[in-house]
């Protein structure tokens, strides 16, 4: 079993580091799927603003698609990864290697987005960062989070203890700061995945995206995930490893009750140790057994979550 103590020849003492330094490994695979929703709510050349984005999943889908994209990160490793990408691809992109918890805003953005990094700082500071976010985002434009808050249940690894994580978050604490916005999908669920050098490990994840008042454009339009009824039993759940195929989850869970597929063409961020850094077409398949749901990526099993809100599909126009 890890401890804290065996990441510490890692910059930040950051697990996630020993992907972002291998240019022969995507740490974090390609983009979220509420991300790819959202892309169809931005018009081409819409300015987004990736926060804490690591080697650059969700900002190089969304400059591929023509967006002004600006991603920061404290990562330097992370950030020249992006950057190489971007260049060898031609997807243009600024990558900026920044504390965002100092981060200075003079624009204004269309879309903001911070995953899985607000976490990392303290109560105080991550709300004077929102404040600041709140101001700079423009008028029906978007902020989209993933949080992780780890219970009793499920407690935070040495891998995450390690990289500093605050617990500085409590339980629709995010949701009720963006009060005042309207709120465009609230997910809650715990999710397991593995990356490079970290075994099988999980999360319980609180995922926000709100839009600010005074916008012109399509709102959102939601529709639950009609998932079933029945969940997948627990064991099943439980014994299902990162990597298996589409054919052997059919042979041990059966059909799934529904499948939502989301296919990005070209050059995307691959996953798993059976991809390189890039694959040619990604495409990421949600398996609801009730509300048991596996990320098929590419064929394989590469994440597999619990969750506790109603799924939803988010769309606009």
């Amino acid at each position: 079993m890890k401890t804290t103590r065996e990441f510490e020849h890692l910059p930040f003492n950051a697990f996630w580091e020993k992907g972002y330094k291998d240019g022969n490994v995507s740490t974090m695979g390609g983009p979220n799927h509420d991300i790819v929703e959202l892309a169809d709510a931005l018009p081409p050349g819409a300015r987004v603003l990736d926060l804490g984005c690591g080697e650059g999943r969700n900002a190089f889908f969304l400059a591929g698609r023509g967006c002004q994209v600006t991603a920061v990160d404290r990562s330097a490793a992370g950030i020249e990864k992006l950057s190489a990408l971007a260049r060898r691809t031609g997807v243009p992109l600024k990558a900026v290697v920044a504390d965002i918890a100092h981060l200075e805003l003079h624009d204004t953005w269309d879309v903001i987005m911070a995953h899985g990094v607000i976490d990392y700082l303290d109560n105080a500071t991550w709300r004077g960062l929102l404040e600041r976010l709140k101001e700079h985002t423009v008028p029906g434009g978007f902020n989209a989070y993933t949080c992780m808050l780890f219970t009793d249940e499920y407690p935070a690894g040495p891998e995450f203890l390690a990289a500093g994580f605050k617990h500085s978050l409590g339980q629709g604490e995010l949701a009720a700061f963006y009060g005042d916005w309207e709120k465009v999908r609230h997910d809650r669920y715990v999710k397991w995945d593995q990356h490079p050098g970290i075994p099988l490990h999980c999360h319980p994840v609180d995922k926000l995206v709100v839009r600010k008042p005074g916008g012109s454009g399509p709102g959102p339009r939601l529709t639950p995930v009609p998932v079933g009824k029945v969940d997948l039993p627990r064991p099943v759940f439980d014994s299902l490893a990162m990597g298996l195929t589409a054919d052997e989850v059919l042979a041990r869970c059966g059909e799934p009750a529904v499948v939502d597929t989301f296919t990005l063409e070209g050059v995307q961020l691959g996953v798993g140790p059976t991809d390189s850094l890039t694959v040619d077409g990604y495409r990421l398949s949600l398996w609801y057994y009730g509300r048991a749901v596996l990320y098929v990526i590419n064929g394989r099993v590469w994440g597999r979550a619990l969750y506790d809100s109603r799924p939803v599909r988010m769309a606009f126009g």
